[in-house]
């Protein structure tokens, strides 16, 4: 919904509401791409295939920005940051058929 504000991550008597960093685990193969948009023409396509990465089960996703429905392809995408290796981008969290490929942790 793109709302911006304040929360508060603590309450007075040390409550706790938030916790930093949502992490979410790899279940299936699936690609981090530098865009959210994944559709592009033939001659665009071997660039997304070259700042594309393949990310296998079990890799930890630290969570960046919330999954978006991408409207055309029906695919739920959410950018977050690979643990292993740091690289930032958007990541198919669930395909346009139901299947999850990450999970939270």
């Amino acid at each position: 919904d793109k709302m911006e504000g304040w929360v508060s991550v603590a309450g007075n008597a040390g409550s706790a509401y938030l916790r930093p960093g949502v992490e979410f685990r790899v279940l299936k193969e699936t690609l981090i791409t530098e865009s959210f948009d994944i559709e592009a023409p033939k001659d665009e396509a071997r660039k997304i295939n070259m700042v594309s990465k393949k990310l296998k089960p079990g890799e930890i996703l630290e969570l960046r920005e919330w999954g978006r429905t991408h409207e055309e392809t029906g695919l739920t995408r959410m950018k977050c940051r690979v643990k292993s290796d740091g690289s930032v981008g958007y990541v198919t969290s669930v395909g346009n058929t139901g299947i999850k490929f990450v999970e939270i942790v």
